[in-house]
Protein backbone atom coordinates (compact mmCIF):
# COMPACT_ATOMS: atom_id res chain seq x y z
CA UNK A 1 0.00 0.00 0.00
CA UNK A 2 1.30 3.45 -0.88
CA UNK A 3 1.79 5.53 2.23
CA UNK A 4 1.20 9.28 2.25
CA UNK A 5 4.94 9.85 2.70
CA UNK A 6 5.84 7.61 -0.24
CA UNK A 7 3.12 9.25 -2.38
CA UNK A 8 4.59 12.67 -1.57
CA UNK A 9 8.02 11.38 -2.58
CA UNK A 10 6.64 10.09 -5.89
CA UNK A 11 4.92 13.41 -6.57
CA UNK A 12 8.06 15.39 -5.75
CA UNK A 13 10.25 13.25 -7.97
CA UNK A 14 7.82 13.74 -10.85
CA UNK A 15 7.86 17.47 -10.17
CA UNK A 16 11.60 17.80 -10.51
CA UNK A 17 11.47 16.05 -13.86
CA UNK A 18 12.24 12.65 -12.46
CA UNK A 19 10.47 10.75 -15.18
CA UNK A 20 13.18 10.91 -17.79
CA UNK A 21 10.72 10.17 -20.60
CA UNK A 22 8.21 12.88 -19.62
CA UNK A 23 9.58 16.40 -19.40
CA UNK A 24 6.07 17.78 -18.99
CA UNK A 25 5.26 16.09 -15.66
CA UNK A 26 2.90 18.19 -13.53
CA UNK A 27 4.43 20.00 -10.59
CA UNK A 28 2.83 19.50 -7.16
CA UNK A 29 2.74 22.30 -4.63
CA UNK A 30 6.01 22.79 -2.79
CA UNK A 31 8.40 22.49 -5.70
CA UNK A 32 8.91 23.96 -9.17
CA UNK A 33 11.22 22.71 -11.87
CA UNK A 34 12.38 23.68 -15.31
CA UNK A 35 14.43 21.39 -17.53
CA UNK A 36 16.95 23.73 -19.16
CA UNK A 37 18.84 21.16 -21.22
CA UNK A 38 18.41 17.55 -22.29
CA UNK A 39 20.90 15.70 -24.49
CA UNK A 40 21.79 12.12 -25.32
CA UNK A 41 24.97 10.77 -23.74
CA UNK A 42 27.64 10.80 -22.51
CA UNK A 43 27.43 7.12 -23.51
CA UNK A 44 24.95 5.09 -25.53
CA UNK A 45 21.81 4.41 -23.50
CA UNK A 46 22.25 7.47 -21.25
CA UNK A 47 20.96 11.02 -21.26
CA UNK A 48 21.93 14.17 -19.39
CA UNK A 49 19.33 16.59 -18.03
CA UNK A 50 19.99 19.98 -16.44
CA UNK A 51 17.20 21.20 -14.19
CA UNK A 52 16.51 24.42 -12.27
CA UNK A 53 14.65 23.57 -9.05
CA UNK A 54 12.80 25.89 -6.63
CA UNK A 55 11.81 24.35 -3.29
CA UNK A 56 9.33 26.13 -1.03
CA UNK A 57 10.21 26.88 2.60
CA UNK A 58 10.14 23.91 5.02
CA UNK A 59 9.38 21.43 2.22
CA UNK A 60 10.77 17.88 2.55
CA UNK A 61 11.95 15.93 -0.49
CA UNK A 62 11.51 12.34 0.73
CA UNK A 63 14.07 9.54 0.36
CA UNK A 64 14.66 8.51 -3.25
CA UNK A 65 17.30 7.17 -5.68
CA UNK A 66 18.29 7.83 -9.32
CA UNK A 67 19.41 5.38 -12.05
CA UNK A 68 22.51 7.46 -12.62
CA UNK A 69 24.54 10.31 -11.17
CA UNK A 70 23.02 13.49 -9.69
CA UNK A 71 25.25 16.57 -9.36
CA UNK A 72 23.77 19.65 -7.72
CA UNK A 73 24.68 23.23 -6.87
CA UNK A 74 22.84 25.50 -4.42
CA UNK A 75 22.11 28.97 -5.82
CA UNK A 76 19.93 30.33 -2.98
CA UNK A 77 18.48 29.18 0.32
CA UNK A 78 19.51 26.57 2.85
CA UNK A 79 18.55 23.08 3.89
CA UNK A 80 19.67 19.72 5.20
CA UNK A 81 20.90 17.08 2.75
CA UNK A 82 21.13 13.48 3.91
CA UNK A 83 22.82 10.84 1.75
CA UNK A 84 22.96 7.23 2.93
CA UNK A 85 26.35 6.43 4.44
CA UNK A 86 27.39 10.08 4.81
CA UNK A 87 27.12 12.68 7.54
CA UNK A 88 24.22 15.15 7.21
CA UNK A 89 25.31 18.20 5.20
CA UNK A 90 23.90 21.71 5.42
CA UNK A 91 23.41 23.21 1.98
CA UNK A 92 23.72 26.94 1.34
CA UNK A 93 24.63 29.12 -1.65
CA UNK A 94 27.79 27.77 -3.27
CA UNK A 95 27.39 24.26 -1.83
CA UNK A 96 27.62 21.43 -4.35
CA UNK A 97 27.19 17.68 -4.11
CA UNK A 98 27.29 14.50 -6.16
CA UNK A 99 25.08 11.50 -5.46
CA UNK A 100 26.17 8.12 -6.85
CA UNK A 101 23.68 6.00 -8.81
CA UNK A 102 21.04 4.18 -6.73
CA UNK A 103 22.12 5.94 -3.50
CA UNK A 104 19.21 6.93 -1.21
CA UNK A 105 19.07 10.61 -0.27
CA UNK A 106 16.64 13.23 1.05
CA UNK A 107 16.49 17.02 1.43
CA UNK A 108 14.72 19.04 4.11
CA UNK A 109 14.43 22.67 3.04
CA UNK A 110 14.98 25.57 5.41
CA UNK A 111 12.77 28.56 6.15
CA UNK A 112 13.17 30.25 2.76
CA UNK A 113 12.86 29.18 -0.87
CA UNK A 114 15.88 27.21 -2.06
CA UNK A 115 17.05 27.34 -5.68
CA UNK A 116 19.16 24.50 -7.04
CA UNK A 117 20.81 23.70 -10.36
CA UNK A 118 20.93 19.92 -10.81
CA UNK A 119 22.50 17.78 -13.54
CA UNK A 120 21.37 14.17 -13.94
CA UNK A 121 23.24 11.65 -16.09
CA UNK A 122 20.90 8.66 -16.15
CA UNK A 123 19.92 5.57 -18.08
CA UNK A 124 17.43 6.42 -20.82
CA UNK A 125 13.93 5.06 -20.45
CA UNK A 126 14.14 4.48 -16.70
CA UNK A 127 12.28 6.63 -14.17
CA UNK A 128 14.65 9.38 -13.14
CA UNK A 129 13.76 8.87 -9.49
CA UNK A 130 12.37 6.07 -7.38
CA UNK A 131 11.04 6.65 -3.86
CA UNK A 132 12.62 4.41 -1.22
CA UNK A 133 12.16 3.87 2.51
CA UNK A 134 14.47 5.78 4.83
CA UNK A 135 17.68 3.76 5.32
CA UNK A 136 18.27 2.18 8.70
Amino acid sequence: MLSRRMFTGCAICAAIGFVADDASAQTPSGIKRAITSRIDGPAEGYETLQVMVDIEPNFVLDWHTHPGTEAGYTLEGAGELRIKGQATQMIKPGFSWVTAPETPHTLKNGSQTTKLFVTFTVQKGKPLSTPVPAPT
